[in-house]
């Protein structure tokens, strides 16, 4: 009796470890989620538009391109018959607003920063009617309109000086600059030979208006005469009317990041407002981006701190043990991404990297923004998980 008690037992301590020894269940499947990086958010996540928001974005946005080396940026500012139309409700005209913002945005730039602004729409006079005819059928006029882009300010080798680029700015203060069309896609080619070949390349344009290049071409193609004539007068003629879209292929091509703010538009049932708002979001997202809105010298001003730090991307790094290292995404500040949820490492593609690891919870926006702390460091804090 004893014999088989014992042997009993050693078949329940066999039994109990072939149990302990199974094999683990295998690991739940990761559940895709949504990661943001942005610049600049109230913890809230609600907008803020106060002087201290500001002021903590400025913060952010000289911590960031202190990362970097020199930065080169064109401004490409629009000048067109248009801005002379009252905003909103208000007595200020768009054009009054915007020079403002623009004398504002001057007061960002370092003296490394090489800066260069593009104007169009100041010299000559508009060359089509709101409805795209062209006036009188004068299709010199019209080209020489389409050809009204001129680069008004680059910073000298000595570095960027503000009391230069404020003089070169000064006609735009008065309304008999702004009488021109709208060669959106003849300035992003001008902005592409400036930037071609710089590293840290942006391109922001300020405009209130679609372009008018390839409506010019198409109604020139009516008069075939006409279309030879103007091609043997102006030898850049493909230039001169060529699309955003094609132009901004280009700057996409040279890795030039490009961000379009749109000033001063009427709210969102005007009719031709949501017209140009959907031409923007079309063109932004061709060049990786997204269209920003400002409608105040205070707005503009916050848009344009946005607009660069958007040029900055950043890797997601695995933190698992067997894939410690490897890089699992590829973003861009402001441009959500989807992603597997789990710990990453964070780290900017800049000449001196910031990183800080993030956890991206499921089934949530998972929304991060960058922090500067009373010592004057840089971190990164979630800001929202939305259901």
């Amino acid at each position: 009796m004893q014999k088989i008690f014992l042997l009993f037992i050693v078949v329940l301590l066999f039994l109990n470890g072939c149990a302990s020894r199974q094999p683990p269940p295998p690991p739940k499947d990761k559940v895709k989620t949504e990661f943001l990086l942005v610049g600049h958010r109230s913890p809230t996540g609600q907008p803020d538009s106060s002087e201290e928001a500001l002021e903590k974005k400025k913060e952010i946005y000289y911590s960031l391109k202190n990362l970097s080396g020199q930065n080169h940026i064109v401004v490409i500012y629009d000048a067109s018959g248009s801005m002379k139309e009252r905003l909103g409700g208000k007595e200020q005209k768009r054009f009054e607003a915007a020079y403002e913002g623009l004398k504002q945005i001057v007061s960002l730039f370092r003296p490394k920063d090489d800066v260069r602004l593009v104007v169009f729409g100041s010299k000559k006079l508009s060359g089509l009617t709101s409805e795209g005819v062209i006036i009188r059928r004068d299709y010199v006029r019209a080209m020489e309109a389409c050809a009204d882009v001129e680069l008004i300010y680059s910073s000298p080798k000595e570095g960027f000086d503000p009391k230069d680029i404020l003089k070169a700015i000064h006609f735009l203060g008065s309304e008999k600059a702004y009488i021109g069309d709208t060669p959106i896609g003849y300035s992003v080619l001008k902005a592409h030979g400036l930037l071609k070949g710089l590293p840290n390349s942006t391109a922001i344009l300020i405009t209130d208006g679609e372009e008018t290049g390839p409506l010019l071409a198409q109604n020139i193609s009516k008069d075939k005469a006409w279309e030879q004539r103007l091609k043997r007068e102006y030898p850049n003629f493909d230039d001169l009317t060529v699309s955003a879209f094609d132009s901004i292929k280009k700057l996409v091509d040279e890795k030039i990041h490009f961000s379009p703010i749109l000033y001063g538009l009427r709210g969102p049932d005007d009719k031709e407002g949501k017209k140009i708002r959907d031409f923007y979001h079309k063109l932004a997202t061709a060049s990786g981006s997204v269209y920003l809105e400002a409608t105040s010298p205070h707005e503009l001003l916050s848009a344009f701190m946005d607009a660069e730090i958007m040029s900055f991307t950043y890797g997601l790094y695995s933190t698992e043990p067997d894939k410690k290292g490897q890089v699992v995404a590829k973003g861009k500040v402001g441009i959500p991404l989807t992603i597997e949820e789990g710990k990453y490492l964070l780290r900017t593609d800049t000449e001196k990297p910031f990183e800080q690891e993030v956890e991206l919870k499921p089934r949530v926006k998972n929304v991060y923004s960058f922090n500067i702390n009373k010592d004057g460091k840089m971190s990164l804090m979630a800001v929202e998980h939305r259901q």
